[in-house]
C-alpha cells in the first residue's frame, strides 16, 4: 500500500466522514508500518546505517514493500541510497510529527 493514497470509500452520506474516515485509516496503516519496521516516513530524519561512516538525513520513502506472495524484505530509499529497515541502527526525526 501507498500510505500517499490508500482507498477511497464513497458509501458515505455526502458529509466529510468519509474523508475523515480514509484519513484517520490510512494514519493508522502508517503507524502500524512504522511500528513494525522501526522507521519513520513523510518527514525529515537522521538515521544512521550498518556500513555508513556518518548518518543521513532527509526523508525516508518506501521503494518495495513485502507482500505475502513475496520473500523479498521491505526496501526503503533516503537520496540516493536503498536499505532495509534491518540496517538501521538508530533513527531520529527532525521536526514533529503533523498536528502535534
Amino acid at each position: 500500500m501507498n500510505f500517499d493514497q490508500g482507498e477511497m470509500d464513497f458509501s458515505g452520506n455526502g458529509s466529510e466522514e468519509g474523508h475523515r474516515k480514509w484519513q484517520r485509516e490510512l494514519d493508522d496503516n502508517k503507524r502500524a508500518f512504522e511500528t513494525r519496521f522501526g522507521v519513520i516516513l513523510g518527514r525529515r530524519v537522521r538515521v544512521q546505517l550498518t556500513g555508513e561512516l556518518g548518518p543521513l538525513e532527509g526523508m525516508i520513502y518506501l521503494v518495495s514493500r513485502k507482500t505475502p506472495q513475496s520473500a523479498a524484505p521491505v526496501r526503503l530509499c533516503l537520496g540516493n541510497r536503498e536499505f532495509t529497515p534491518r540496517e538501521i541502527e538508530s533513527i531520529v526525526s527532525l521536526e514533529p510529527p503533523a498536528g502535534g
